[in-house]
């Protein structure tokens, strides 16, 4: 007589399901609820005419929301980490590579805290922001920018960090002695801060500087 067996049927619940399908299943439930908020932020704040993109108005809300000013540090820092590539302007691909991996917005303010700070303690990465500031601020078809746009991301960028900036802020305010700021002259200007000090001491006009910092050394002697 022969005995027929009864096959068992496994519940997904049950400990015997395979630990790769259950890390597979805890992994895409993962990655769907990454998706979710990545996709319904963005939505939140996305131009009405453009559903691709976040505008001006739709940045100043989002960065209102998760409480950063805008005259501080961390929209420039933002972009440089999406890489956006026109200032005020975030693509839904620039956003979506940043937030693959956040989840709330707790985690979103711990990462640009986190990133902040890196970039504070962290004088290669500083200078890479940097630079980006000047490519990100500038048009295409376009080799400087302009002043006042310099003298605002030189506000929120070096003012706290190097005093020697806001003498030279001041300098351009006053003289007017340009109208606009070139990518040799951006790049100089943080040289200029790490290795002169605020007297001019270590200053030599016969190095090869900008000859607008010429300028600037002679203005701030003679109101000395």
């Amino acid at each position: 007589m022969t005995v027929k067996r009864k096959v068992s049927t496994i519940e997904p619940s049950s400990p015997l399901v395979p630990r790769k399908l259950k890390y597979s299943s805890k992994k895409t439930t993962e990655q769907n609820k990454f998706a979710k908020f990545r996709q319904t932020t963005f939505d939140k704040y996305k131009d009405t005419d453009n559903t691709n993109i976040i505008g001006p108005d739709g940045c100043q809300v989002f960065f209102s929301d998760i409480g950063v000013s805008l005259e501080s540090i961390v929209p420039i820092l933002l972009a440089w980490k999406m890489n956006c590539a026109r200032m005020g302007y975030i693509t839904i691909e620039e956003w979506s590579k940043f937030m693959k991996d956040i989840d709330s917005v707790d985690k979103l303010k711990t990462t640009l805290l986190t990133l902040q700070k890196q970039v504070e303690d962290d004088e290669d990465l500083f200078k890479k922001l940097y630079i980006y500031a000047f490519l990100y601020a500038k048009s295409q078809d376009q080799k400087s920018i302009d002043v006042e746009v310099a003298v605002a991301l030189w506000q929120v960028i070096l003012a706290d960090k190097y005093p020697i900036i806001k003498s030279f802020m001041q300098f351009v305010e006053e003289k007017k002695p340009i109208k606009v700021i070139n990518k040799d002259q951006w790049a100089s200007m943080l040289d200029l801060c790490k290795t002169v000090s605020e007297d001019l001491s270590g200053y030599d006009s016969v190095s090869s500087w900008p000859v607008l910092f010429d300028h600037f050394a002679e203005w701030k002697k003679e109101g000395q």
